[in-house]
Formats: C-alpha cells, sequence, structure tokens
C-alpha cells in the first residue's frame, strides 16, 4: 500500500470512529478495557483498529471527542522527538474532564533490577528493549507540557481497572478546562 493509500485508509478510519461515537479508546495490542475501541499498529485478535499512532502522532482526533483514553506501552516505541507532538493532540482529543490512562515501563525499576542482578543482560535485551526510555518523573513532565495539571495526575500502585506488569507504573490524568 502506498504511503498516500495508507494516509486515505487511516483518515477513513478516524472519520468512522468520529462517525460511531466512540467514547473510549485503547492503544494497546491486548484488549484489558472492556468496553473501549482497541487500536495499535499491528493485527492482533484483539485490535479493532490497525492505525499506528508513530506515524500519524496525535492520531488527529476530533478535539473534544473522547471521554476516556487509555494508552499501553505505546510511548517507549515512539521516538522521544514525537511523543510531546501525540500527546498535546491527545489532550486536545479529550472532552472537558476527560480522562487519559497511561501503562509504560518504569525504567528506574527495570535499571534497579538490572543492577541489583534480579535481571540479565540476556533478559534485559529480550524484553526491555525500547525505542525511549521513560520514567515516572519524565512521564509527569511530558503530560505537564502537553497540558494537564499535576495537581490533576495520579500514579496508580493498585487499584486501576486494568492490570500491570511489576515493570510497569501507570500514570492517569484529567483534562480540566482552566
Amino acid at each position: 500500500m502506498s504511503c498516500l493509500e495508507e494516509k486515505k485508509d487511516f483518515l477513513w478510519k478516524i472519520r468512522h470512529m468520529e462517525r460511531t461515537k466512540m467514547n473510549k479508546i485503547q492503544i494497546a495490542p491486548k484488549k484489558m478495557v472492556e468496553d473501549a475501541v482497541v487500536m495499535w499498529p499491528e493485527k492482533t485478535p484483539d485490535v479493532d483498529l490497525v492505525i499506528d499512532p508513530r506515524l500519524y502522532p496525535g492520531l488527529n482526533l476530533k478535539d473534544n471527542s473522547i471521554k476516556v483514553l487509555y494508552v499501553f506501552n505505546l510511548l517507549g516505541i515512539t521516538k522521544e522527538k514525537d511523543i510531546l507532538t501525540m500527546l498535546k493532540n491527545i489532550y486536545k482529543a479529550l472532552a472537558p474532564d476527560g480522562q487519559l490512562y497511561i501503562i509504560e515501563y518504569d525504567f528506574e525499576y527495570i535499571t534497579r533490577a538490572f543492577t541489583g542482578g534480579d535481571l540479565s543482560v540476556e533478559e534485559f535485551n529480550e524484553d526491555f528493549i525500547r525505542t525511549t526510555y521513560i520514567t515516572k518523573d519524565s512521564m509527569a513532565k511530558y503530560l505537564e507540557l502537553a497540558g494537564f495539571s499535576r495537581k490533576d495526575m495520579r500514579f496508580w500502585l493498585d487499584g486501576a481497572k486494568f492490570p500491570k506488569q511489576h515493570y510497569e507504573f501507570i500514570i492517569s490524568g484529567v483534562k480540566k478546562l482552566i
């Protein structure tokens, strides 16, 4: 498929989403939120729409149209220069009081496991190679630069509506109108 055909296909999928009034979107390879539409760059059994948000940072969703957006392990496979653009566009797409939930690999946890001997070089190379490494602090800074207020962010240790691995963190933010 040519680049132009891919872009037309992508735009058709976005228009379809707007017409069907999808309020919950999950960007992940595996369905973790029962009533959300699942998007991911590659087709898996759980994916509803094959869209690569890394190619179109921010997805270009309609402003103020999404109630809840879940982004699971996408930012670590995104080029660092594209993360802020993607998050700013996600912020614009969220409706007032819309919620964003992010699960991402916790680079600090992983490096502590590696330096402490709990993780071998082979395991690190097999399971934890990322395009961009993210910490809780860097994630909070990205979200703040995208428009979220720190007071409306929350790190989840437990009690989230979806599972996480021990080497991941969950952060959420709420879009508040000023």
